[in-house]
This record gives structure tokens, C-alpha cells and sequence, in this order.
């Protein structure tokens, strides 16, 4: 009888052995690909998801902007409940595991920082969007920060809305954030490291962005002294928020900033950014890293993909002498 029930659910679609998201993300002992992307508005058209089945990813990560639920913090659930009957993000995540942050419209409303009085809801609220497992300590600490080591290469998932603008000695991540980031980075033994957060954290100041890590200089320079500090091994910064792609070097770092994965910056600034970045990509994408390893030196190309399946500004970067250089591209 048994059998026949597992027969049947399987041809009506139904994975009846499948693992938890949770399980799929412990089961990853090397990061060798994963993708990423940011500004998903749950009511739009979704092509993405598809092509990013396409390159099997070990690894999808949030970035932020995720859902929007601009409204009331009462229409969060309905926001993140309507993306999981999206189609073709039933059949992903069914495959491949997903992890990541919030930026503020799938924390509140535009431009929401940390006196947003429902932040605790939200949390659990997109704690239980991403499958988190009832007893993680995300569940139990204020702020969706975490970590995840895999292997070599270590992520490290920053919370730039929880504490924004509470503490005027550390206005971006607050206090209990930073302490915990200082021995996130002084513990590692990791030999790649990947930092993310909602907004951008190399980006210039300018009028059309409605917020990054720069216009919060302090906290910028405190990461970018961390980094320094504690000597880790190949960071890379990862990104989203402006509905639009790049892969620039500033302050002597990485950012790899994918954005817009349903909609994107109107047409009449594309100029004016796209001299503000050294590459710049304006359709609808997602960002995907791929990790090689000589010895314990990393390669990790990097490249943004469109809803085609196209791939634009492809860079590989080997990580020697305390820095990042750009390398021949490497063919898959």
C-alpha cells in the first residue's frame, strides 16, 4: 500500500521524500556555484527562476527586497504567501537550497530603519519565509544576521535594517551586530569570504540611490578596518537594492551588486550610472558566482545573467598576496 501512495504522489508532482531546506543547506560540503538576486516584487511576472534551474546552483541566496509590502507590516504574510505560490519558485526551491537578508521593503515600508515598531513580527515572519528551522538562533537573537561556512569559503549575511539609525555610535549594524561580526571575522579560518548585505557598501553617494553604506561613512570605514584588521582571506562583497547589476572595485575591494530580478531603474538614468560604475547591466537578472580552488587559492568568476540565460561583464578574480586580481575567465 505504501507503495502505491508514494507512486501516486509522485505522479501528481509531490515530492514525498523531499528534505528540508535546512537539510539541502547542510548538505552542501563544497560551495563551487551559487546565485543570487534582489528587488523581487511578488506581483510581477518572474522569469528568473527558470534560468537560474538551468545552472544548478548549489546555492540561492536572498538579498534583500525579496518581497515587497509597502503598505502595513499586516500585509508582510500576505506578501511572502504569494510569492510561495509562484509557479516556478515552488519547483526551485524544491531542488535547490535557499539562505538570506532582508532590505526594507520586505522588513516594512521604504526606507524603514530600525524604530519600525512591528520589526519583531517581520522577523519571524521572514525567518518563516525562508524555512528556518524553529530552534536557530536567528529566531532568538534581534536581527536576521547570520553565517555559514561550506567548506573553504565562508558567508557571512548581514542585518542593515534591525538597528538602522537606533544606536548613534553604531548607526547601520548596531553594537550587538558589530561584536558579533568582529568574531565572525577574527575566528574564520575560511580561505574565501562573502559578505552580504541589502545596500550596496562601495557604492558612491548619489541622488538616485535612496540609501547605501555611504552615506553611513563610519560604519563603512569600521567593516572595510575589520576586514583589514583580522587579515581575511578574499573577501568579496555581495549586494542589491538599486534595480540594476555591477561588478566594481572601490576602497581597494570587491562588490559584486545584483539587482532587480522583476524590475529595474527607468531608462533615463542609465547613463548617468553607468559612468558612476566600471560594468553596468540595466535588464532584469541575477548574479552567478562560480568558485575554483588551486590549492588554497581561490578563483571565483563572477558574471550577470539576464532572464535569457545571457551573460554580461563575466570576471574571474584569483586572490594572491593579500588581494584580488582579475584573471582569464575561466570556460565552464
Amino acid at each position: 500500500m505504501r507503495w502505491i501512495i508514494a507512486l501516486i504522489l509522485f505522479l501528481s508532482g509531490i515530492d514525498a521524500f523531499s528534505n528540508t531546506n535546512s537539510e539541502r543547506i547542510s548538505s552542501i560540503k563544497e560551495l563551487k556555484r551559487f546565485v543570487f538576486g534582489s528587488c523581487n516584487n511578488q506581483h510581477d511576472p518572474q522569469p528568473l527562476w527558470t534560468e537560474m534551474a538551468k545552472v544548478k546552483p548549489d546555492l540561492f541566496i536572498w538579498g534583500g527586497d525579496n518581497v515587497y509590502a509597502d503598505k502595513q507590516n499586516k500585509n508582510l504574510k500576505a506578501a511572502f504567501d504569494k510569492q510561495n505560490l509562484v509557479p516556478d519558485y515552488i519547483h526551485f526551491k524544491k531542488k535547490f537550497p535557499l539562505i538570506g537578508i532582508w532590505d526594507d521593503h520586505d522588513f516594512a515600508t521604504n526606507n524603514a530603519n530600525g524604530h519600525y515598531a512591528y520589526k519583531d513580527r517581520s522577523q519571524k515572519l521572514f525567518l518563516d519565509f525562508l524555512e528556518e528551522p524553529l530552534n536557530s538562533p536567528r529566531r532568538k537573537q534581534q536581527g536576521v544576521y547570520t553565517s555559514y561556512t561550506f567548506g573553504k569559503t565562508k558567508l557571512i549575511l548581514l542585518d542593515n535594517r534591525y538597528f538602522m539609525d537606533v544606536e548613534t555610535t553604531a548607526p547601520m549594524l548596531g553594537e550587538a551586530q558589530w561584536q558579533w561580526l568582529e568574531q565572525e571575522l577574527k575566528r574564520s579560518t575560511s580561505k574565501l569570504t562573502f559578505i552580504m548585505a541589502g545596500l550596496s557598501i562601495l557604492s558612491p553617494v548619489h541622488p538616485f540611490s535612496d540609501g547605501s553604506w555611504a552615506n553611513y561613512p563610519t560604519e563603512r570605514d569600521r567593516l572595510l578596518e575589520l576586514v583589514e584588521k583580522h587579515r581575511s582571506r578574499g573577501v568579496i562583497f555581495l549586494t542589491g537594492d538599486m534595480h540594476f547589476s555591477s561588478i566594481f572595485h572601490r576602497h581597494g575591494h570587491l562588490e559584486f551588486m545584483s539587482s532587480g530580478m522583476t524590475h529595474r531603474v527607468p531608462q533615463v538614468l542609465w547613463w548617468y550610472l553607468g559612468r558612476r560604475y566600471e560594468t553596468s547591466f540595466f535588464g532584469l537578472n541575477y548574479g552567478q558566482v562560480d568558485i575554483q580552488w588551486e590549492g588554497s587559492v581561490p578563483l571565483v568568476t563572477m558574471m550577470i545573467r539576464d532572464r535569457y540565460g545571457n551573460e554580461y561583464h563575466k570576471k574571474t578574480f584569483r586572490f594572491e598576496k593579500n588581494d584580488w586580481f582579475e584573471a582569464p575567465s575561466i570556460s565552464e
